[in-house]
């Protein structure tokens, strides 16, 4: 994430953080940030944990809560997913991006990071093999691709679709909410 410019967000809300490792890493680095760790509910008392542990309890909020199937509260400038689309099924993604999508202010942005196919489905070959595992492990599972993705964000009101894959072949998909001051002109 240090690549990114978020000098000017103030609300950062990581979904499916376990022990919020990135949401600490992002706030050291941007102190004007608070963040908000989603996590299931059997995972969010260990994440509580880990935030007191790093005596981060006045910056960070831990919400118990299912991305596919709850409504999320609050407004964010940026949410983070890391390694967690690949164990939804279609639909699933689908809810869970109209769920974050209804959190982000216009002008806000969402980070994805993981697994991601090349439209062909064999290249990278990193995201190829981590796909056998996804099909052979989760229901309904598996390393998307980047058309979809690119679909899935549209369908849930974002724009500007990029994805950049880094040196070990995981891959970092950005989409922004559009700005209102944009859409009236």
């Amino acid at each position: 994430m240090a690549r990114y410019d978020l000098s000017r967000c103030h609300q950062l809300l990581e979904i499916g953080g376990r022990t919020g490792g990135l949401t600490f890493a992002v706030l050291d680095a941007h102190p004007q940030m608070r963040g908000t760790v989603v996590d299931l509910p059997a995972t969010t008392p260990i994440t509580q944990q880990y935030v007191e542990e790093a005596g981060l309890a006045g910056r960070v909020r831990v919400v118990a809560a299912d991305v596919v199937e709850d409504r999320l509260g609050g407004s964010f400038d940026v949410a983070v997913m890391k390694s967690l689309i690949q164990v939804l099924n279609r639909d699933q993604v689908r809810r869970a991006l109209r769920n974050v999508g209804q959190v982000i202010v216009p002008g806000g942005a969402i980070y994805i990071l993981g697994s991601v196919l090349d439209d062909s489905r064999i290249s990278p070959p990193e995201a190829v093999a981590s796909n056998l595992n996804f099909l052979n492990v989760y229901d309904g599972g598996q390393a998307y691709t980047e058309g979809e993705y690119r679909d899935w964000l549209t369908e849930a009101g974002f724009e500007g679709f990029e994805r950049v894959v880094v040196p070990d072949g995981t891959s970092i998909i950005t989409a922004r909410k559009p700005n209102r001051a944009n859409m009236i002109q």
